[in-house]
């Protein structure tokens, strides 16, 4: 007999919860520290239940740090590249960016594991390399169109936009600012200083 509607939403919830816990712990304890038996407890199911959306701990770990990277993606990479005013498009640009990447305190350590280890966790690290080259290479394309429109400095986009991801990560890892401060907005300006923006 088929599940019913209520049923798979219910497991949908559950699998999330295992996640979002797995995600804490993981970022908090690291991979070694943090067993099975710990997401279990954290998410109020059985052992046997996280077995049941994850068949193990290296499961478990891709899918803390793939499922989230494939949200903030789609919402890192919501701009225009071919933006008839590249400046203005840099601008909204950075300013999403940041306000996403204030909320990432907790997944942005486990990021920083992979990235560290990566050659324990090379699945994981192929899904974020990957993301860092699609990243890159799309604020380079609005770069190189606000070069073309007269609106920037001639530079090496592929640099400039290796160094404004930088500044995002060096940001989320420095400040302890909660996501709605203020602050955030307050480093648009500086930001905007590596792409090279002509005074008009």
């Amino acid at each position: 007999m088929p599940l019913s509607d209520q049923q798979v939403q219910k497991m949908k919830q559950k699998r999330e919860n295992i996640l979002e816990q797995a995600i804490q712990l993981f970022a908090e304890h690291g991979y070694n520290d943090t067993t099975i038996a710990k997401v279990a407890k954290a998410s109020n199911v059985s052992f046997g239940s996280v077995f049941t959306y994850f068949e193990n701990k290296d499961q478990l770990f891709y899918a803390a740090v793939v499922e989230p990277l494939r949200e903030y993606s789609e919402q890192l990479l919501d701009f225009d590249p071919a933006a008839q005013d590249a400046v203005l498009e840099l601008e909204k640009m950075v300013t999403n960016q940041l306000r996403i990447i204030a909320k990432f305190d907790t997944y942005l350590r486990l990021v920083v594991q992979v990235i560290g280890y990566h050659n324990r966790f090379p699945e994981p690290f192929q899904e974020l390399d990957q993301f860092h080259d699609t990243f890159r290479a799309k604020v380079g394309e609005l770069l190189k169109n606000g070069q073309k429109q007269g609106a920037l400095y001639e530079q090496d986009t592929k640099y400039v936009a290796t160094a404004y991801m930088s500044l995002l990560i060096g940001l989320r890892v420095n400040l302890t600012d909660s996501p709605e401060s203020q602050m955030w907005t307050n480093f648009v300006p500086f930001a905007m200083q590596l792409f090279g923006p002509k005074k008009s």
